[in-house]
């Protein structure tokens, strides 16, 4: 009952947060964005700053006006981007902290510095059991180099500044830092050290320590402050193989600091106290705290922080019960980077298992989630990876995500990391601390990136008919210039670019519509996705920042999908001559009836028209319809048009985008009929079909994405290049997108992408491959 009552609870939590966020949203959108103070360890200039907020409010505000002129299908998609571009220039201030921004906002970079974090009830772990207990802090991440995101997977990469919070720190955590880390090197004086925290303020350490060969030891002292800076511990009571010490070094003038030799960067023997870092006493990330009170009892070592910069800790709207919530500022997961992110991370719910894991994947957690469900929600920074695999994500409309992930100590990982030993490993005699814990990390992260950054040889980017191809042989030579839809001379480590070609996509037995009923049912395709701006990354939300160059395969235009094209699209105008066109084969001809207006007004009322004739494919982009018959009100209209030689374009005109009425033909351009993007392509034939119109494509030669092993039936596959999505960018993609919940054809629709990938879920694997399920979340 006690398990159901949580899982409810916290499933009522991310409700909750998602109707924050919801409400936040509205709320920024309904005002202009203005500037918001610097944070207290952001030095940027105000008037630098001020200038860079005003960019991005342009960056934001300059986007396609809804004009009147256009069709209402892209006078919608336009106001929905105005909508996200404004919430993606938003400068984040929650619980009393405010983000800076110091640059433009550009698809790659929200040009804001850092990030504010808040966390609750975290069992917050570097590595192993290093790290603390946060009980709640209020913090900001901020990048080690300027410009740069937050990157998870280098903990190099970030200072965590604390403002206000209470951590703990118990017995295995304060054990694990002076036995695995303070004095697990080659050549240390101590060893197999075990710190006991006591009720009455006091710490009991034991351990052994090098006399020509190795004595036990036992301290008995307190924990204090010396400085901001300076941690110390003062030892009250010594033994020495058994033998109280006290009275003997008191007589002979003999202090700790004359038995042993301890002076790291970390930590150093002075007379009687134990003098360490603050900043340094876990690995890196570095951590900037000033601790005001100290409290020892049996629990633990509970500490105080506060640098002054918060009168109070006020959680933001949208904290969660347990976890943590970080808002502004690029971060980085592996090969996705939201930017100025909005990301809640929560332990996985009870009820709430991942519904687009398998059967044996919701059971384990299930049985975890039942073993113990008030068990810590402990997040491990260098393991994080594999966290991150047996959990999932789930985003809103607005790019908020939640990041939904088993506590570290239930993955079997860390069973088969004990067995290993890979959580050991002694540092060098010349660091004098164990630095082998960041080698190893800093080796996985190598390891990992070879991955994430690795792309083939041989991919070209996709060209327009006719036109010459634009090869990338040189680039994956080892050349630095660029390549068209590539980042621009990426540097091997840039987090912000890859040096892949522009993306791939391969879609399998796909319902894909551009928007609302317009699209085609596509039996099998390849195409790239090519950004109209060299060096950018394909911008998703915005159907004319790129064009779809299809490489080759097979679509069939459904004659619903063709009668939308021209009633919610092409003529969406006024005044026209055509109206509620539809569209069916007849003994393979396409009958196509309407009402039609003569020369766009007479007379008043639609006259109803039935056309019927061929529609052929003219050359690689085009399409004709020749008309052979022609009735209006039911009378045969085409001989006597043809004995006077009246065309049908002059009764009855028509030219749109991508169509138009030529004499007695009426021509599609294959490339821009449908609305943005552009589809660049190579016709091979056209035939009509009971279906509906199939088109097939010539192959350009061009390289092709490689689906998955075990993809299914109905997918999206989009490999290499660089894409935005929500306000995430994702780097040398690999994202597969499936609906589970349907065994026929997934229904995918590129306008409204964000809508259904929100009522779903996401999940990331080890190497950064993104799965998106479509199906609804439980």
């Amino acid at each position: 009952m006690s398990a159901c009552a949580d899982a409810s609870s916290t499933s009522g939590d991310v409700s909750e947060r998602y109707m924050a966020r919801a409400s936040a949203a509205n709320s920024q959108d309904s005002q202009l964005i203005s500037s918001a103070a610097p944070t207290a360890h952001n030095g940027a200039d105000s008037a630098k700053s001020n200038a860079a907020n005003n960019a991005a409010n342009n960056a934001a505000n300059n986007a396609t006006p809804a004009s009147a002129t256009l069709p209402t299908i892209e006078r919608d998609k336009a106001r929905q981007i105005d909508a996200e571009r404004r919430f993606a220039a938003r400068v984040p201030s929650a619980g009393g902290l405010s983000a800076t921004r110091s640059r433009a906002l550009t698809l790659r970079d929200c040009g804001i510095d850092g990030s504010l974090m808040f966390a609750r009830d975290v069992d917050f772990r570097v590595t192993g059991e290093i790290g603390f207990m946060i009980h709640d802090m209020a913090a900001t991440l901020s990048p080690t180099r300027a410009g740069q995101p937050v990157v998870f997977d280098d903990p190099t990469s970030t200072t965590i500044h604390v403002h206000r919070g209470h951590v703990t720190l118990d017995s295995a955590k304060l054990s694990a830092i002076f036995n695995r880390y303070l004095f697990q090197y080659q050549g240390s004086p101590l060893r197999n050290m075990r710190v006991v925290p006591q009720d009455g303020g006091t710490l009991r350490i034991t351990g052994d320590m090098r006399r020509d060969t190795w004595v036990p030891i036992v301290l008995s002292g307190s924990l204090s402050m010396r400085n901001p800076e300076q941690l110390v511990f003062h030892a009250d009571h010594v033994e020495v193989a058994g033998v109280g010490a006290d009275t003997l070094m008191r007589a002979a003038h003999v202090r700790m600091a004359d038995l042993l030799k301890v002076d790291t960067p970390i930590a150093r023997l002075d007379g009687d106290d134990v003098v360490m870092q603050v900043a340094k006493l876990t690995p890196p990330p570095t951590l900037s705290m000033t601790i005001t009170r100290i409290d020892t009892s049996a629990a633990g070592v509970r500490f105080t922080l506060d640098d002054g910069s918060l009168p109070k800790l006020d959680w933001p709207a949208t904290m969660p019960a347990r976890g943590l919530l970080v808002q502004g500022g690029d971060v980085k997961f592996m090969r996705s980077m939201p930017m100025n992110i909005d990301m809640a991370i929560v332990p996985l719910t009870e009820a709430g298992t991942n519904p687009a894991a398998n059967a044996s994947d919701n059971a384990n957690a299930n049985a975890n989630a039942d073993a113990d469900a008030d068990a810590p929600f402990v997040l491990d920074l260098y393991h994080y990876r594999e966290q991150m695999a047996a959990g999932y994500l789930s985003f809103d409309e607005t790019g908020a995500l939640d990041v939904q992930l088993p506590s570290y100590p239930a993955l079997a990982s860390t069973a088969k990391a004990s067995q290993t030993g890979s959580a050991g490993g002694i540092g060098s005699a010349s660091a004098r601390y164990n630095d082998s814990l960041l080698r190893a990390q800093q080796a996985s992260l190598a390891q990992a990136r070879t991955v994430w950054q690795y792309v083939p040889r041989n991919p070209r980017m996709a060209s327009a008919p006719r036109a010459t191809p634009v090869g990338t042989r040189a680039a994956f030579a080892g050349r630095s210039f660029a390549i068209p839809g590539s980042a621009l001379a990426a540097k091997p480590n840039d987090e912000r670019h890859s040096q892949a070609p522009a993306p791939l996509i391969h879609v399998q037995n796909v319902d894909f519509y551009v928007a609302g009923r317009i699209g085609f049912h596509v039996r099998s395709l390849d195409a790239q996705m090519v950004p109209k701006k060299p060096g950018e990354p394909v911008d998703f939300d915005d159907p004319n920042q790129y064009d779809i160059h299809i490489i080759g395969g097979e679509v069939v235009e459904q004659w619903p999908a063709m009668a939308a094209l021209f009633n919610d699209y092409l003529l969406d105008y006024q005044p026209r001559s055509l109206n509620d066109l539809q569209l069916k084969p007849a003994d393979g001809q396409l009958e196509v009836s309407g009402g039609i207006k003569l020369w766009n007004h007479f007379p008043g009322v639609w006259l109803p028209t039935t056309l019927s004739g061929t529609l052929v494919a003219q050359d690689e982009r085009h399409l004709v319809y020749r008309p052979t018959q022609v009735k209006v009100l039911g009378v045969p209209q085409a001989g006597l048009l043809r004995a006077l030689d009246i065309p049908l374009a002059s009764l009855t005109p028509f030219a749109r985008q991508g169509v138009e009425l030529k004499g007695n033909e009426l021509v599609f351009d294959q490339y821009t009929v449908f609305p943005p993007p552009r589809l660049v392509s190579r016709l091979a034939s056209a035939t009509v079909t009971d279906e509906g119109l199939v088109l097939k494509f010539k192959h350009s030669g061009t390289a092709v994405a490689r689906p998955p092993a075990g993809a299914g039936n109905s997918y999206v596959w989009i490999e290499a290049g660089d894409v935005k999505m929500f306000n995430s960018l994702v780097t040398n993609t690999r994202t597969y997108i499936e609906d589970s919940s349907t065994a026929g054809s997934m229904k995918f629709d590129l306008y409204g992408y964000r809508r259904a990938v929100s009522k779903g879920t996401v999940r990331m694997g080890e190497d950064g491959t993104l799965s998106v399920d479509l199906a609804a979340r439980k």
